[in-house]
C-alpha cells in the first residue's frame, strides 16, 4: 500500500500546495496535473459559503481549498489505518486509488449557490452529482484518470455514487460519506476559520482520527471510547456552525431570495442551463438580467436590501405552525407565499416564506467501540450529549420558519391565524 506515491509524499514532498490554516497539501506529478485541469481550476470561482459572507464578509474560500483540504486528510486517514493489519490484508491498492481520487474530486460538479438550488427539487434543475460524472467521465480529467492511474474513471464515479459492492468499497466511502468523514472534518474547521468564528475549530481533530476503528467483519466505521469526548465535541462543532453560520438569520434571508429567484424562472431551462454552468460572476449577470421580480437586483446589486423576518418560529415554540409548513415541498412554501401576501395586501413577490431543509444535517449514526471490553454501543446510547443535540435541540430549536419580506414592508404586523391559513 506505501506503494502509493500519494501516501510517500506525505512523509515527506517538495512538491506541496500551501491553503490555510497552515497547511502544505503535498502533491505528486499525477496529482498536480488533475489540480491544473480546467475543470479543477474551475473551482477557485465556485465560493464555499455562498450567502454566509453577507454576515461573516472574510468567508470568501472557494471549493478549490477544500477540496485540497478534503484529499489531505484522505491520505491522513489511510496513514492512520496502516497500522491496523486486517486493513492492509482486506483493502486493495485499486480501492484507495479509488479513495484518493474520490476525495480530490468529490466537488468537481459543484455550481455558484447550488446547494440551495437543489434543496428546491424543482424539475428541471439536476444534482451537482451529475455534472460530477460528467467532468470525470469526459474530457481532460478522464484522460489523466485513465493515464496517470490504476483504475478508470467510471470506478470513482461509482465510488462517489455509493454503488459500492465491496465491504473494502463500502468502508472507505464511508471515510467519505458518515458523521466523521473527511469532507465535514475539513469543512467545518476550514469555514469557521475563515468566518473568523471559533465555533467549528473546538475540537481535536487529531484525536478523533486516531479514535477512528475498521472492523474487519462489516464495513462499518467506528470509533474508540478513547475519542469520545472529541467525537462529542465535532457534534457540537455541527451544531452551532449551523446555528450561528450555515442558517443565520441574514443567510436564510439571502437564501429565500435566491430561492425565490429562481423559482420564478423555473420554466426557462436555457437560464437555468446558464446559471449551472457558470461561475459566481456569471450567474450574478445572468440572474440579474433574466429577473422580472427585482429581486435578483436587491440581492446582488450595488447596495444589499436583503428581506427582513417579521415573523419566526421553531418547533418547540410552535409546533402547529411549524409542522404545517413541513408538510409542504418547496413549491407549496411559494404558493402559501403567495397566499400571505394577499392577505397582507402586497405583491405575491414580496412575501417570502422560507423553512429549513427537512433532511437531518446533526444525524450520528455511529458505532462506539470499548477498548478494554470490546463492548459496541450506539454513540447515542453512551453519550446522551449527541442524542440531545443531533436530534431534539437541532430539530426543535435551530431549524426555523420566517416570513420575509422587503426592507419597507417590514413594520406589517402578521400573526399566526394568517400564516395558518396561508399554509392550509
Amino acid at each position: 500500500m506505501m506503494s502509493i506515491q500519494e501516501l510517500k509524499a506525505l512523509e515527506g514532498s517538495n512538491s506541496f500546495i500551501r491553503i490555510a490554516f497552515q497547511q502544505d497539501i503535498p502533491v505528486t506529478p499525477r496529482v498536480l496535473r488533475l489540480v491544473d485541469s480546467t475543470a479543477f481550476q474551475r473551482l477557485k470561482r465556485i465560493p464555499q459559503l455562498g450567502f454566509v459572507r453577507n454576515v461573516y464578509p472574510s468567508a470568501t474560500h472557494t471549493r478549490f481549498e477544500h477540496s485540497l483540504g478534503v484529499y489531505h486528510l484522505a491520505l491522513q486517514y489511510i496513514r492512520h489505518f496502516q497500522t491496523n493489519e486486517h486493513f492492509v490484508e482486506e483493502i486493495t491498492f485499486r480501492e484507495i486509488e479509488i479513495f484518493i481520487l474520490a476525495a480530490l474530486l468529490h466537488d468537481i460538479g459543484h455550481w455558484p449557490y447550488c446547494h440551495p438550488m437543489e434543496d428546491m427539487y424543482l424539475r428541471d434543475i439536476p444534482r451537482h452529482e451529475y455534472f460530477a460524472e460528467r467532468a470525470i467521465t469526459t474530457g481532460e480529467v478522464a484522460t489523466l484518470v485513465s493515464k496517470d492511474w490504476s483504475v478508470s474513471p467510471g470506478e470513482v464515479i461509482n465510488f462517489l455514487k455509493g454503488d459500492n459492492d465491496h465491504p473494502g468499497q463500502q468502508f472507505l466511502y464511508r471515510l467519505l460519506s458518515s458523521p466523521i468523514d473527511i469532507d465535514k472534518l475539513d469543512y467545518l474547521q476550514r469555514d469557521s476559520l475563515h468566518a473568523g468564528v471559533p465555533y467549528g475549530r473546538n475540537f481535536d481533530s487529531n484525536r478523533l482520527i486516531k479514535g477512528l476503528r475498521f472492523s474487519s467483519s462489516s464495513s462499518k466505521l467506528r470509533i474508540s471510547n478513547k475519542s469520545l469526548t472529541a467525537t462529542e465535541m465535532m457534534v457540537f462543532a455541527r451544531y452551532v456552525m449551523f446555528s450561528e453560520v450555515y442558517w443565520h438569520r441574514t443567510v436564510r434571508s439571502a437564501t429565500s431570495m435566491l430561492q425565490r429567484t429562481i423559482y420564478e424562472l423555473r420554466d426557462d431551462t436555457d437560464i437555468l442551463n446558464a446559471l449551472i454552468e457558470s461561475t459566481e460572476t456569471e450567474f450574478q449577470s445572468i440572474l440579474c438580467d433574466s429577473d422580472q421580480t427585482g429581486i435578483a437586483n436587491r440581492l446582488f446589486g450595488n447596495s444589499r436590501q436583503l428581506y427582513k423576518s417579521i415573523y419566526e418560529t421553531n418547533a418547540n415554540t410552535d409546533g402547529e405552525v411549524y409542522c404545517a409548513a413541513l408538510r409542504h415541498d418547496f413549491t407549496g412554501l411559494m404558493t402559501a407565499s403567495s397566499r400571505l401576501a394577499t392577505l397582507l395586501g402586497v405583491e405575491p413577490e414580496d412575501v417570502i416564506i422560507d423553512a429549513a431543509p427537512q433532511q437531518l444535517e446533526v444525524q450520528f449514526n455511529m458505532e462506539v467501540i470499548d477498548e478494554k471490553t470490546g463492548l459496541i454501543q450506539a454513540l447515542s446510547e453512551v453519550s446522551p450529549v449527541v442524542k440531545a443535540l443531533a436530534t431534539d435541540q437541532f430539530d426543535h430549536y435551530v431549524k426555523r420558519l420566517r416570513v420575509f419580506v422587503p426592507i419597507e414592508h417590514r413594520a406589517i404586523s402578521v400573526d399566526r391565524k394568517a400564516i395558518i391559513e396561508s399554509l392550509a
